[in-house]
């Protein structure tokens, strides 16, 4: 599956208690950006900033689960 299929389905489990504070209380295009970035790094094993590294745990988390389902199928 293409990477920007698989942000799309990581994205329909955020949560808004999931984002860093100050961030809105509703979904806006700046916070599907913060975790589009989040997530590209996991996808691609890039470190992030140590200031991020709390918020890149969720896509690193949902990636292995969806890897390790996806060779459980295979």
């Amino acid at each position: 599956m293409h990477p920007e299929e698989l942000f799309e389905l990581f994205y329909k489990n955020v949560r808004l208690d999931m984002n860093p504070p100050g961030f809105p209380k509703h979904h806006c295009e700046g916070m599907k950006r913060f975790w589009y970035e989040r997530f590209m790094n996991a996808y691609n094993n890039v470190r992030e900033e140590v200031g991020l590294m709390s918020w890149a745990e969720a896509p690193q988390m949902w990636l292995a689960g969806y890897r390790e389902k996806q060779n459980e199928d295979n």
